[in-house]
């Protein structure tokens, strides 16, 4: 009898070994879990509090906008100009603890605003046809980039983009309204409003692309405003066509004549810039004087911020009048 009790024990303790094994290897599996999972939380941990500080590094980037334009409209209230501290940036990031930061300011108006399309047409003296500065500035622009490739005519983009903006559903011209986009395969209706960013341009009916890529250098867009007073102290040398499209009889070279023109400082008034313009055979410039400026007031930062190989990008609207700069509104990540 207890030969026979032995024999049936044995196969007891080998029973007992293998759940024995069985719940140390899955411990183990446990471990390696738990152990995996605490590592992920960790890290996760550590990219949030890592971009929280690329962030702060960030917003420290716009308050030092605020200073350089609070001190350039300090030291010269009347004219803006790119030799004032706000626009001395340059390409190579400034160092910070654990990261760099780098920031660049861009007057919002040495380019065309597009919401200044939405202003109402006035008759012109003498002629019983309707026009916006804007949009004539729009038109001549798209007539003269060259290599534009879209399927619509020039008239009918220009229209477009007032059709988008203007408050009513009724087609102007050859623009196009909700009918039109209503009727595509992914169908939207149209803004009736302010353009909040120029990238809502690829909305617009003919803005392709290729179109964007060759229009986004002469246009922005200040939110909720419908100004348009192009600083001639500011627009760019390269951004020329943009002149030539605004004053009649201006061509492309006599534009770049007039810039090329300008003193290092700016011109000092608006009346020595339209001397130059006169020079180079302009037409009509009594009815765009309005259009021009030496000073502005709306400017756009792009900055970023890298701390421990994290990155973080913001890009934030600015006005600059009556001693304060005010904060317009504020995008994060990518390029507005």
């Amino acid at each position: 009898m207890a030969k026979g009790a032995v024999l049936n024990h044995k196969p007891q303790q080998g029973a007992a070994l293998i759940i024995v094994l069985f719940i140390v290897a899955l411990a183990s599996i446990l471990a390696v879990e738990m152990s995996s999972n605490l590592l992920i939380q960790v890290r996760k941990s550590t990219n949030i509090q890592g971009h929280q500080q690329a962030k702060w590094y960030a917003y420290a980037a716009e308050e030092l906008a605020i200073k350089a334009l609070l001190q350039s409209k300090k030291d010269d209230p009347d004219k803006t100009t790119l030799k004032q501290i706000w626009a001395q940036q340059g390409d190579v990031p400034y160092p910070v603890d654990n990261g760099t930061l780098q920031g660049k300011i861009i007057d919002l108006q040495a380019c065309l605003n597009l919401n200044a399309l939405r202003v109402k047409a006035a008759t012109q003296a003498g002629s019983t046809s309707r026009t916006n500065p804007a949009h004539k500035a729009l038109l001549a622009l798209l007539e003269n980039i060259e290599d534009l490739q879209s399927d619509e005519s020039e008239e009918a983009m220009a229209d477009s983009v007032f059709d988008w903006l203007d408050e009513d559903s009724i087609t102007y011209r050859s623009g196009a309204e909700e009918d039109e986009y209503l009727s595509r395969q992914f169908p939207y209706m149209t803004a009736n409003s302010y353009f909040a960013s120029t990238s809502e341009l690829r909305l617009v009916k003919g803005f392709n692309p290729l179109v964007m890529e060759k229009v986004l250098p002469y246009v922005c867009v200040i939110p909720g405003s419908e100004l348009l007073a192009i600083n001639v102290n500011t627009l760019d040398p390269e951004n020329a066509l943009l002149l030539s499209a605004m004053i009649d009889g201006l061509d492309i070279s006599g534009a770049q004549a007039v810039l090329a023109a300008r003193p290092d400082d700016g011109f000092s008034n608006i009346e020595e810039f339209f001397e130059q313009v006169n020079q180079q055979g302009a037409q009509n410039v009594k009815s765009v004087e309005k259009l021009f400026t030496i000073n502005s007031e709306y400017f756009k930062l792009q900055s970023q911020a890298e701390f421990v190989e994290l990155r973080f990008s913001m890009t934030t609207l600015l006005q600059a009048k009556d001693g304060e700069v005010t904060i317009l509104a504020r995008k994060f990540g990518g390029v507005q």
